[in-house]
């Protein structure tokens, strides 16, 4: 890469996933003006300091652009690669439900007829999927609609 087809191209990181960021980390840029196109980078900077009023951390990339095309003020959709790709468990968002006292549970049933409650771990959230880290097996059937009111009807059952 030569330095004059070098851009500097800043991410704002939301706080909760600051800890997975490191110098040297992929990065993959899009931006609207170029819509097929996929720009490539590394982190060279992760700013020591998180802004009060959107709990946002800026990172630095540099980034390839043989062709000259990005400019300033360009607005961008940032892929930073913090891990490898991971086998695991997603289940739908509305199946995830945040009980009162901060636990995530989900429903789940092996009939249809029979639901037991479950505490889980949740990972990361994509698009309307939820990342079960423990708690729940693969091939568990877990309810989607409606998972929000067993919970409901199960807390007022006990508030009886």
């Amino acid at each position: 890469m030569s330095p004059n087809t070098i851009k500097w191209m800043l991410a704002e990181v939301i706080e909760s996933d600051i800890a997975l960021l490191r110098l040297g980390q992929a990065v993959e840029v899009k931006v609207m003006a170029y819509p097929n196109r996929v720009f490539r980078g590394r982190v060279t900077k992760i700013y020591p300091s998180v802004d009060s009023n959107t709990h946002r951390e800026t990172v630095r990339s540099e980034v390839e652009d043989p062709k000259d095309e990005l400019r300033p003020g360009m607005l961008a959709n940032f892929v930073i690669a913090v891990d490898g790709p991971k086998v695991g468990i997603a289940v739908l968002a509305n199946s995830v439900v945040r009980e009162p006292d901060g636990t995530m549970t989900v429903w789940v049933t092996t009939d249809r007829h029979h639901f037991e409650q479950r505490v889980v771990t949740t990972g990361l959230r994509r698009d309307d999927r939820v990342q079960i880290l423990s708690g729940l097996r693969r091939g568990e059937l877990v309810v989607t609609d409606g998972a929000v009111f067993l919970s409901n009807m199960v807390a007022d059952q006990q508030a009886e």
